[in-house]
């Protein structure tokens, strides 16, 4: 053990392949400083019933022990980084008591945190790359914030530390028999796959999958944004390159089921529905065939444990769009699939996908993966093995501490490289809430107007209806209504 410990705070060890293409859009956007571009994902869960927070505390310790990810840090910054895992890391946690305040004048403050975790700034050169927030709220009600880079977390990680948080805490409380545990055999003792084994599986993935399949669906993105941007665009004075706002949007009655009825019967998921949706949507939008879609997969290996683990496994895919004004809506859902699942089976890694469709990419890194879409969607990632209940705890995700509709305003950042291409990571990109009943359109204020999130928001929903009520409908005789 004591071997292992002195090897992990040693050994130098390369990106995994599915960190890379976060790593190649920080590094172009903050070439000198990482963690100021605090490309971040941030997640809570409320604890209802009593809280000992030593038991919190230590659990917190605990999963940090537990995951290789959460004990990253880089000993070299550049094009081609070096991490190590250490062996000893001390998690940033604090503490803040609101229970003074009425449950109305909480949600401000709590709001504030969330979008301030969210956007925090990392020193990617000292461990950890995540911190926490114990908020109270009322002596038995907390709030428990986390924040993490990206490239120490994807979105289905989020979920795995909660849950191993919560069951660390039952058994450091004694709840939790070791007879009825589904979680780690004991405090300290990781049943997760080590980041090195899931980097290694990655890349023979890689070599194990030949050069010869078809890359037709790949591509560069067609040049320019498909969005009105703001007159002065974005070069005034103050402009924050990296604000964001959001605007909620939610389906009509009935919407969100008859997606799930039209997934059933296309032999496909509600998310594939959406997307195809999507694709439409800017096909009447912008008159366009061939538009590229990026969006990510939660794909993890088929390892034992690399369901438990938390990092940055997720790839990124770009799907050249099935929508043209002859197709049927539901023949763009079917090959909207048929595209999702040979561009999931490829696996390529971004640079293997930008060297294969970029020739000077090695040329002109760093080379953020925005040349490979033209727009974005996502979906977030379902709960995964999460209890509603742990000992006297009950354990939940309210919406009401969600922050929407407000700026996450940073320090004023000096463009470092293409202005279009700052444009393009602040335009309007959908992301589609985990129970698929609505979602939010977040862009950055600076370059768009709100208007223009609601407009997109507005025609997608409108499309999404067309497609669940007529869908032998050929796209080109799809009329979108504005009001």
């Amino acid at each position: 053990m004591q071997e292992e410990s002195v090897r992990s705070d040693t050994e130098l060890l390369p990106l995994a392949p599915s960190q890379e293409a976060i790593w190649e859009f920080i590094h172009y956007f903050s070439p000198d400083d990482p963690g100021a571009e605090r490309f971040n994902v941030c997640d809570f869960r409320l604890l209802e019933g009593q809280v000992h927070l030593e038991a919190l505390y230590d659990a917190i310790d605990d999963v940090a022990g537990r995951h290789d990810a959460l004990r990253i840090e880089f000993a070299e910054l550049g094009r081609d980084p070096l991490l190590r895992i250490r062996h000893d890391v001390r998690p940033v946690v604090s503490f803040v008591d609101l229970s003074d305040l009425s449950e109305e004048k909480q949600l401000g403050p709590v709001a504030r945190l969330i979008r301030e975790s969210s956007a925090q700034v990392f020193d990617f050169r000292k461990a950890p790359l995540w911190s926490v927030h114990l908020v109270r709220l009322a002596p038995e009600r907390h709030l428990v914030v986390a924040g993490f880079s990206h490239l120490v977390c994807d979105g289905r990680s989020l979920s795995v530390f909660f849950s191993d948080l919560m069951r660390l805490y039952s058994i450091r409380r004694g709840d939790l028999s070791q007879t009825d545990q589904t979680g780690p055999a004991a405090p300290g003792v990781s049943t997760a796959v080590a980041f090195r084994e899931l980097a290694e599986l990655q890349r023979i993935a890689q070599d194990s999958t030949t050069g010869d399949r078809r890359t037709a669906d790949l591509g560069l993105a067609r040049p320019g944004i498909l969005f009105p941007t703001r007159a002065q665009r974005g070069e005034r004075s103050g402009a924050d390159m990296v604000a964001e706002a959001s605007y909620a949007f939610s389906f009509e009655d009935g919407i969100s089921t008859g997606v799930r009825r039209l997934a059933w019967r296309l032999r496909t998921t509600p998310f594939v529905v959406l997307l195809a949706a999507y694709q439409v949507c800017l096909r009447l939008r912008t008159g366009l065939d061939g538009l590229r879609i990026g969006t990510v997969t939660l794909a993890r290996g088929k390892t034992d444990g690399a369901a438990q683990s938390m990092g940055q496994f997720t790839t990124n895919v770009y799907l050249l769009s099935a929508a043209r004004a002859d197709v049927p809506l539901r023949d763009v859902v079917t090959e909207t699939h048929e595209r999702l699942k040979r561009e999931t089976t490829r696996g390529w890694s971004f640079k293997r996908i930008a060297r294969a469709v970029h020739p000077d990419f090695e040329k002109e890194r760093p080379w953020p993966f925005l040349h490979l879409f033209d727009s974005w969607f996502q979906a977030d990632p379902p709960r995964f093995q999460e209890d509603d209940r742990v000992g006297d705890l009950s354990i939940s995700r309210p919406d009401m501490f969600c922050p929407t509709g407000v700026p996450v305003n940073g320090p004023l950042m000096p463009p470092a490289g293409d202005l279009e291409l700052w444009m393009k990571r602040g335009a309007p990109s959908i992301s589609v809430n985990r129970a698929r009943t609505g979602g939010t359109v977040t862009y950055n204020p600076c370059f768009f107007e709100a208007d223009v999130a609601a407009g997109l928001a507005r025609d997608y929903r409108q499309t999404v209806g067309h497609i669940v009520e007529r869908p032998d409908l050929p796209v080109g005789r799809i009329q979108l209504h504005q009001n």
